[in-house]
């Protein structure tokens, strides 16, 4: 049987892809790390393993006896207290895990790249793999480690070690505990508490979706190419309507112009870096993703692999009730969904007898 190794096993993306591989019938061994909080992997029977990325001896260890590798984990996070961190797990930690893939003979690579990689789309046109990035044009600890990291898999590529990388566009849906700066957003909503927006483009996708996504690159995905994993392209707006439309709860009406958020944005990470030393309100890089179009095209993904995304309702549907079901959310909320009834009325649709 064939082995499948994952990092990052235990997170919001990582077990999801887990889970996709195990109900295809693959042997996985799910990499955890330090944290090794595996709620998310609970409900399977699989082989795990510790990892510590920073740490190359750590990953030579854990990354022997595979013949694929999923390489999903990373630091997702727009601040931190130590911003080296990022770069540690995100850039050193790939290049020791691509360092072992290569001495331990993978067959197969996939790399969890992001469309914060690519450059954002001019005049709200579609970002697209060929959107290539400019390391001087970003701003934001997360953003240039990703494309750092990218650019050390690239080199790997050019020397023979067979990666294809994708890149996960706005990914929401169940398992997200930290939660991501995007749950983040729809707990806010769902608590009442997201009083106001920037009215930015992003793209919608279930982590069902890019779950599958990530084994049908690693199934037919060539060596050296990219696919954007994605769904559908929405505003801001678009989403807090969609959402008030699931739940009951009325949608923000004040709008705040970006620039005005990114001066909200450095004035909160000032008091958290030199006050509170907890992760601020709002963050310069969210900001700064609010100021740039990131409208994205996974026709490629579509055409070469057959990834099929479902609708962007969908998954926020998926990951409102997964909130509301994990204890994420006030009792207030819980009771005004429940009255509302469309949202597990809608769910009850999509997936029949769940």
């Amino acid at each position: 049987m064939t082995r499948v190794f994952v990092t990052g096993a235990n997170g919001f993306m990582g077990s999801r892809i887990v889970h996709h591989l195990a109900a295809r019938g693959y042997e996985v061994v799910a990499l955890v790390g330090s944290d090794l909080d595996c709620r998310n992997l609970a409900d399977l029977s699989v082989e795990t393993r510790p990892i510590d990325l920073t740490d190359e001896r750590s990953v030579l260890l854990a990354l022997e006896g595979g013949d694929l590798l999923v390489h999903n984990a990373a630091c997702y996070s727009f601040w931190q207290p130590d911003p080296e961190h990022i770069y540690r797990v995100n850039v050193t930690g790939t290049q020791h895990v691509m360092r072992a893939a290569r001495l331990h003979g993978y067959r197969k690579i996939v790399y969890t790249s992001s469309t914060a990689t690519l450059t954002p789309s001019i005049n709200r046109e579609l970002e697209t793999e060929e959107s290539l990035f400019d390391l001087r044009s970003f701003q934001g600890h997360y953003k240039c480690s990703k494309v750092i990291a990218e650019m050390a898999v690239m080199r790997e590529i050019a020397s023979g070690l067979p990666v294809t990388i994708v890149h996960p566009t706005t990914v929401v849906g169940r398992g997200d505990r930290r939660p991501t700066p995007t749950g983040t957003l729809i707990v806010h909503f769902l608590n009442g508490i997201m009083l106001a927006y920037a009215d930015t483009m992003l793209n919608v996708v279930d982590v069902d979706d890019v779950a599958e996504g990530h084994i049908l690159a690693l199934e037919r995905g060539e060596t050296g190419r990219q696919y954007i994993l994605g769904s559908e392209n929405l505003s801001m707006s678009d989403i807090t309507v969609m959402l008030s439309e699931l739940t009951g709860i009325p949608a923000p009406r004040v709008r705040i112009p970006p620039r005005l958020l990114l001066w909200a944005g450095h004035a909160a990470e000032w008091v958290a870096n030199h006050v509170t030393h907890r992760p601020p309100i709002v963050d310069v890089e969210a900001a700064l993703h609010a100021l740039s179009n990131r409208a994205s095209d996974s026709g490629r993904a579509q055409k070469e692999l057959g990834y099929a995304p479902a609708p962007a309702r969908v998954a926020l549907a998926k990951a409102a009730q997964w909130f509301l079901e994990a204890g994420m959310c006030r009792e207030r909320a819980r009771r005004r969904v429940a009255a509302h009834g469309r949202l597990d009325a809608f769910l009850a649709q999509i997936e029949p007898g769940a």
